[in-house]
């Protein structure tokens, strides 16, 4: 297929959605902006994050708290959570990874809340021993 008639079948499609979407009652529109936020704010991910579930001790500036880690990468955690906290606001997190017996102590910034938890970008650039701690839990077995 030559470049014009990708560009024609994507035009096409274009112009498809966007008459359908006019279509869409305001409710429904509402449903496909947040729709389309949720893939924007998964394509962001610079690394794989996998699932897991293990405990973690974080704090902020004015209180420490307990909860559990749900998923893991080289650059953050998501922790499952019912605190109320805020996007910005700064945390320090003590960890351990199973099967191993170190302590992982990192510094990071809350980047989204959602009502089961939120999700924490690591603020400082992991150490070479950080990173292996972090790629012997995330590595498939």
């Amino acid at each position: 297929m030559n470049d014009s008639n990708v560009l024609e079948k994507e035009k096409k499609l274009t112009d498809r959605l966007i008459q359908a979407i006019s279509k869409l009652s305001l409710q429904r529109k509402k449903m496909l902006e947040e729709l389309l936020h949720e893939w924007d704010r998964l394509d962001y991910r610079e690394d794989s994050r996998i699932p897991c579930f293990f405990p973690v001790d974080y704090s902020t500036a004015d209180r420490v708290y307990q909860d559990f880690i749900n998923n893991l990468s080289n650059g953050g955690v998501f922790i499952e959570t019912s605190a109320s906290l805020r996007e910005g606001q700064a945390i320090s997190l003590i960890f351990t990874v199973p099967n191993l017996q170190n302590s992982f102590k990192i510094s990071g910034t809350i980047v989204r809340t959602e009502r089961d938890g939120i999700g924490v970008k690591f603020t400082k650039k992991l150490t070479s021993y950080q990173k292996e701690l972090i790629n012997s839990a995330i590595r498939p077995k």
